[in-house]
Order: C-alpha cells, then sequence, then structure tokens
C-alpha cells in the first residue's frame, strides 16, 4: 500500500487523498472503485454507512479537517471537511486529504461521491 492515495471525485472536483495501512483501510480498497450517497452531518463531515470493514482496533480519539476515518460505532466512512482536534472515540483513521477538503461544504446536504484507487 505504499504510496497508495485514494481519488474522491464530487460534482465537478477530484480530490486526492493518502492513506494508512491497516485492516480498515485495505478492506475497504478491496472494495473499490464504489460509488455512494454522503450524507452531511453538523456541516462538518461527509458519512455514509459501509458495514462490515475489518477493524483491528480505534486508533485516534479525535478528528482533524481532512481526515477519512471509519467511525465503529456507527459503522460509517467519514470524511470531515471542518473541525480540528475535536473529540470523538471509536475512529479508524484510514487517510488525508491534504488540500481541497473545504471544497465539501459547498455541496450542502447529500451528494454522490465516487472513490477510487
Amino acid at each position: 500500500m505504499e504510496n497508495q492515495q485514494l481519488l474522491i471525485t464530487f460534482g465537478d472536483e477530484q480530490l486526492k487523498a493518502t492513506i494508512e495501512d491497516n485492516a480498515t483501510t485495505r478492506d475497504l480498497i478491496e472494495q473499490l472503485p464504489m460509488t455512494i450517497t454522503m450524507h452531511d452531518l453538523y456541516n462538518r463531515e461527509k458519512y455514509v454507512e459501509i458495514s462490515g470493514l475489518a477493524v483491528e482496533e480505534t486508533n485516534i480519539s479525535h478528528y482533524s479537517k481532512g481526515d477519512i476515518s471509519y467511525w465503529t460505532p456507527g459503522e460509517a466512512f467519514v470524511i470531515y471537511y471542518k473541525g480540528n482536534q475535536e473529540p470523538l472515540n471509536g475512529l479508524v483513521k484510514m487517510g488525508e486529504i491534504l488540500k481541497g477538503v473545504e471544497l465539501l461544504a459547498n455541496y450542502p446536504g447529500d451528494i454522490e461521491v465516487t472513490i477510487s484507487s
């Protein structure tokens, strides 16, 4: 998985994300490409329920803008486009969008997102 990236496409935008090497990320990559409808929560994140991804352990207790995580209590794949170091338990960090994540704020409500590697 070294140097592998995720491509996240929505509207006319495409974001690149670096990824973490863990069981949850590897499990997601095996299912790619996928097109999903992501929902907005609290004007800070986009999420979609993806049941059954492998989880070895939760590895962070907070999220930051740009983080891509799997929230284990709700089995949700999440992209955080606002916030910084906010506490939230049950997260597995899957990757990070280093540039442009704030563009998600321009798409209120549900959006169709394609994830590929």
